[in-house]
């Protein structure tokens, strides 16, 4: 089979799987007690069938292991494990403390270098899984409104798919990728611009970190890292700058919240959930492909798209949180 034909034929059956399976949960969900009921944290008002993504999960499964040609079996096993641990989240519930150890010891399995036990490469493996789980978790929390983790997958994929493909010549990963993309196709339908179904923790936990696990294969040097992680930058952005805010005032870092600023647009500004998913996944790709053009160009230049999608982030949340303050003082009068 060549390569343009593998890629159809992955397109076509990642497309299939997650879409079938979607609809099933979306129909079925609540006689498996697949429901997500509205929380203060929630940015929905009805109940509504959760584990839609496991769909994308078996399509990441079974494409893995049809089309794995370079025996990479653990940048399949694990992150299949992790989408495991997500549908027994959806289903039952695990302690905050049990699901993050359960991470950090995958995410130390998907990268361990059975060839190297020196200190540099133990504190470099210890960097790798805190970023790992961080991005797991991260994409987890982003997952708040109909269609904008199923739109950042496409396009965090696709820019994945497009460097691994022409720069790093990493079969496996333009595979898995391509296949995370489809699969996120497939499940968009049902939950953008109106959710049917939700993609729930074994969509997100899975996409997340398979995303940061790819990264984390791929980055030979510090350019091709400052790259990638442009490919997802709405997301480390909004969930980094929340934290730091947060811990700014104090809070417990543990307890649910709505401080991200794609919580502040849809809830407090009463932006549609598909506007605010569209301006993300929009903003995502432009800064990702701009990343991949400063690639080309060096170091100095990739700083320049960082250092100007950071200005510019940080700009946007303080006016929406001045914005905010306004209008709640304007209300308190």
């Amino acid at each position: 089979m060549n390569q343009g034909c593998s890629y159809w034929t992955v397109s076509l059956l990642s497309i299939f799987i997650s879409i079938t399976t979607a609809y099933f949960v979306a129909r079925y969900g609540h006689k498996f007690s697949l429901i997500d009921n509205p929380h203060q944290r929630s940015s929905h008002t009805r109940p509504t069938p959760r584990g839609g993504g496991i769909g994308i999960w078996i399509a990441f499964i079974v494409i893995g292991f049809l089309f794995n040609k370079d025996n990479h079996y653990r940048l399949i096993a694990i992150p299949c494990l992790i989408g495991l641990i997500g549908i027994v989240e959806d289903r039952f519930h695990i302690s905050q403390i049990w699901r993050m150890a359960i991470q950090i010891i995958l995410s130390f399995l998907s990268i361990y270098p059975h060839n190297k036990s020196d200190i540099l490469s133990l504190l470099l493996l210890s960097l790798w899984v805190i970023f790992i789980v961080g991005t797991a978790n991260s994409y987890n929390f982003m997952d708040g409104i109909n269609g904008i983790a199923t739109l950042a997958g496409i396009c965090g994929f696709g820019l994945m798919a497009f460097f691994s493909c022409y720069f790093t010549i990493e079969h496996t990963i333009t595979i898995m990728s391509i296949a995370l993309i489809c699969g996120c196709a497939g499940f968009l339908p049902l939950n953008f611009p109106t959710a049917r179904v939700f993609m729930g923790d074994v969509g997100s936990l899975l996409l997340g970190f398979t995303f940061a696990l790819f990264i984390a294969k791929l980055s030979v040097n510090i350019s091709a890292f400052l790259c990638m992680i442009m490919f997802m930058c709405m997301f480390y952005a909004d969930a980094l700058v929340t934290l730091f805010y947060r811990w700014k005032r104090k809070e417990n870092l543990m307890q649910p919240h709505r401080r991200h600023m794609y919580q502040y647009l849809s809830n407090e500004l009463g932006l549609p959930h598909w506007k605010v998913a569209l301006i993300y996944a929009g903003i995502q790709f432009i800064f990702g492909s701009c990343a991949l053009l400063a690639y080309t160009k060096g170091l100095l230049w990739q700083i320049a798209v960082f250092a100007i999608f950071s200005s510019l982030f940080l700009m946007c949340y303080k006016y929406v949180n001045n914005m905010l303050g306004r209008l709640n003082c304007e209300a308190g009068n």
